[in-house]
């Protein structure tokens, strides 16, 4: 029986970079079974049946180590689940989540005083902080949105204003507010739901 190598592609998208590797743990009888099998369709030819067989079989066994489908890296695309709405207890409350959120806020934002020069860095601070605070809260299946508005207190009004199309049952918003002495931070999540 003949050796049959794979190229895989090994670095990051948009990089030429290509190792060639023999199939690791691709069963013989089903390499030349496919093989030999005569294409149904011109785009399913017999080496793109190989390459389904090697990937199937490298996603299942990688470095002798078994690995499941459903423990995915964080940027691959996780399958579809096909459910609509969530479990009851991963539904997003924002209740649960508001005197967290203000904890936040009073901790980054104590002993501070507006400086437009520094104000920037106290946004990206305080986005960052709720945004691993809403990592921690596990949330399956939903896309978080984190808008932070802090401004200087001149006696002015503010209005802030947001649409969304979403679905009431399983999709909420939380908008938190914070005044220190001489600014003010209002900070919205959104979080939607999505298969």
């Amino acid at each position: 029986m003949t050796d049959r190598r794979f190229t895989i592609q090994t670095e990051p998208r948009g990089v030429n970079t290509m190792k060639t590797m023999a199939p690791v743990n691709a069963g013989r009888d089903d390499i030349q079974a496919l093989a030999n099998a005569t294409p149904t369709s011109p785009i399913a030819s017999n080496e793109h049946r190989l390459s389904q067989v090697f990937f199937r079989r490298l996603s299942m066994s990688m470095n002798n180590s078994r690995k499941s489908s459903m423990f995915l890296p964080p940027n691959f695309p996780r399958p579809n689940t096909y459910r609509m709405e969530p479990d009851n207890e991963y539904r997003f409350r924002p209740y649960k989540v508001q005197d967290k959120i203000l904890e936040v806020l009073i901790e980054q934002m104590k002993d501070q005083t507006y400086n437009p020069a520094t104000i920037n860095e106290l946004v990206k601070d305080i986005s960052r902080s709720v945004h691993q605070l809403m990592k921690n809260i596990q949330l399956p299946r939903y896309k978080i949105i984190i808008q932070t508005v802090i401004g200087q207190k001149l006696e002015q009004l503010l209005r802030i204003a947001s649409r969304c199309l979403w679905d009431p049952k399983t999709d909420n918003m939380i908008s938190v507010n914070y005044e220190s002495k001489d600014m003010f931070a209002v900070v919205n999540v959104y979080a939607v739901y999505f298969d």
